[in-house]
């Protein structure tokens, strides 16, 4: 046993130097000259470690800290977190001793992370006598530690080059308390940690732990925690494609010795895990299984006096942006209904992310993905109407914000008809801003009746090339029979042109055409309704809504004729439609317009009540445009 003691420190003398790290030399020096037992020093029980993964490593683990424990092996590790996280575990040690922890992260997008702490090690059934004639009573022993603690990342601009990797810094308070039978104490104190990660696996983690020691009074005399202090480095290695191993040590120094240990860990598949370390104390055995956001740990301490077996459970909370990007990329591989369903779910919260970060081009793409593969869902559409309302007033804030930049530049450089083309920009998406209405009379009244009556003359020009350009491209889509499509160009010649009789006397008679068209739609609609042929009733009312979305009732009376559609499409052509639906969304998302296109059409032959169809044609026409 003494011989294999000292090939594994030799062994992580080895790995220190390999790494360079100058001095760390001494963390591998054999146990018998550097450790010994400590557990009669004050708060002996909060250097126990927790958690079965980082016992698995012989509490080699500072310089990992990658999880909601690093609240106590080193709070810089904080900021690896990802997402919120949950961990517990519960300890048996001899003598009908245990321990349990319960630990908590969070991470904040640029604030860092934080995290809690709870440890409490319980002993009972010790038993007291007055004097040696008196009959024993029993009393229990507890200690217990809480900690909060807070982390943050250095910012690259403050690293130096040559480091050539990240740090993090972390902080944290702990309030200890210690209570034998009647008499107890408490007392507070500070961790400090530091973390660096270097971009090809290694990472060094710097702890001191009771930086401001703790000192509990029992009962006359005050004692002390003693100052811990950590240097842990760790190396994080791929072997192939499926294996990944760490092989991570300590030095751990107080009470005047080291106490070094070292560990491998190696996960396969990123799944399962097996561990084992060397310490003074024993070896200690480990293994793990992770499933999406729960990972279950164990570990054994083979220690002198009796083994102790560690059990842990950690939680996380959420998905992040590169796992819901994973998700969706295998959802993708096999959509049917159910699997459109999730994915749109996914897509809905990514674009809750994405709004709530207030990048809302992102927010709305994502919903419009969500409403393709879930059309069904309004509660899609309303967040999907909201959204594109908040970014169009988004929008014309910082047109208005970007003309009335270029305004006050132009008008200090003295073009003021420049300026007064900002201004009038500016008022035209914010009509409220007083600054451009005062503005724009100040610059009319500095012009001369003959540079006013140039300028005039010149909107003129430009204002009727460009009503004549609405104009032409309205007749035109008219004669397509593009009813709506010509409605809106005419609108914009109006706007441009609130007095231009030709735009009004062309909207006036599209309004026309359109109550026409929309009245013989209805009527044929109403026909193929009592025909029971109700495919052509759908077609028309869809048709009616493009013309008329608000028309009343319509929206009802499609719903219905889109049901009994439904009801008479046979299940095997109802079930392919489906599925090609779910090939046409793919098809459009990799924006394969054309072959969309064409999956749509076959779609719309075997199921033409199909909403999605709808919602997707809608899209795929605005595409093609």
């Amino acid at each position: 046993m003494k011989g294999m003691l000292e090939d594994v420190h030799a062994g992580l003398r080895i790995f220190f130097l390999s790494v360079c790290i100058p001095g760390l030399a001494l963390a591998a020096w054999p146990a018998r000259a550097l450790a010994q037992p400590d557990g009669g020093l004050p708060g002996s029980f909060s250097r126990e470690g927790v958690g079965a993964r980082a016992l698995g490593l012989a509490g080699s683990f500072a310089g990992l800290a990658d999880d909601a424990g690093a609240v106590y092996w080193n709070p810089a590790g904080l900021v690896l977190l990802s997402k919120p996280e949950l961990t517990v575990n519960h300890i048996t040690l001899f003598s009908g001793t245990s321990s349990d922890f319960i630990g908590f992260g969070l991470p904040f997008k640029r604030l860092g992370a934080m995290g809690a702490g709870y440890l409490r090690q319980t002993s009972g059934n010790f038993q007291k006598r007055e004097t040696p004639f008196d009959t024993p009573t029993s009393f229990d022993i507890s200690n217990t530690l809480l900690q909060l603690g807070w982390a943050i990342g250095v910012p690259a601009e403050y690293t130096p080059e040559v480091i050539r990797g990240k740090i993090s810094l972390g902080v944290g308070l702990k309030s200890a308390a210690q209570r034998i039978d009647t008499a107890s104490g408490s007392g507070t104190g500070a961790d400090a940690g530091l973390l660096y990660r270097h971009n090809k696996g290694l990472s060094i983690g710097f702890v001191v732990q009771n930086l401001m020691a703790p000192a509990i009074t029992l009962i006359s005399k005050s004692v002390s925690f003693p100052r811990v202090v950590d240097i842990a480095p760790a190396y994080t290695r791929a072997m192939g494609k499926d294996l990944k191993a760490t092989l991570a040590a300590r030095t751990n120094h107080y009470g005047g010795r080291f106490h070094p240990a070292g560990g491998l860990e190696v996960w396969y598949l990123d799944r399962f895990a097996v561990r084992s370390g060397l310490e003074a104390k024993g070896f200690s055995l480990g293994a793990g299984a992770r499933l999406a956001n729960y990972q279950v740990d164990y570990a054994i301490l083979l220690h002198e006096l009796a083994p102790s077996h560690i059990v842990s459970l950690s939680i996380k909370f959420g998905m992040t942006g590169p796992e819901r990007a994973e998700e969706i990329r295998r959802g993708m591989k096999k959509l049917d209904q159910e699997e459109g369903k999730r994915l749109a779910r996914s897509y809905y919260l990514e674009g809750l992310n994405a709004a709530r970060d207030g990048n809302l081009p992102a927010a709305i793409g994502n919903l419009e993905k969500s409403d393709l593969l879930d059309p069904a869902n309004r509660q899609v559409e309303r967040k999907l109407g909201e959204l594109k309302a908040e970014y169009a007033l988004q929008l014309n804030r910082q047109m208005a914000e970007t003309s009335v930049i270029l305004a006050r530049q132009q008008y200090a450089q003295g073009n003021i008809l420049v300026s007064l083309e900002y201004w009038k920009a500016a008022l035209q998406v914010d009509p409220a801003n007083e600054e451009a209405a005062q503005a724009i009379e100040t610059i009319k009244s500095r012009l001369g009746s003959q540079e006013t009556e140039t300028l005039a003359r010149a909107q003129r020009d430009i204002l009727d090339v460009q009503v004549s350009q609405f104009l032409t491209r309205a007749q035109g889509l008219r004669e397509q029979g593009l009813l709506t499509e010509a409605l809106a160009e005419a609108r914009k010649a109006l706007e441009a042109d609130g007095g231009n009789e030709r735009a009004k006397t062309l909207i006036a008679e599209l309004d026309q055409a359109m109550r026409e068209k929309v009245a013989q739609l209805s009527r044929e609609a109403a026909l193929e309704d009592e025909r029971k042929d109700f495919k052509a009733s759908v077609a028309a009312y869809q048709a009616i809504l493009k013309m008329a979305p608000a028309a009343p009732g319509i929206d009802e009376k499609l719903k219905t004729a889109r049901a009994a559609v439904s009801v008479k499409v046979e299940p095997a052509h109802k079930k392919e439609a489906e599925r090609l639906y779910y090939v046409a969304v793919d098809q459009y998302l990799k924006k394969q317009y054309a072959e969309s296109s064409k999956t749509l059409a076959r779609i719309l032959e075997l199921d033409p009540g199909s909403e999605g169809a709808s919602k997707l044609k809608a899209k795929l026409e605005a595409a093609l445009k």
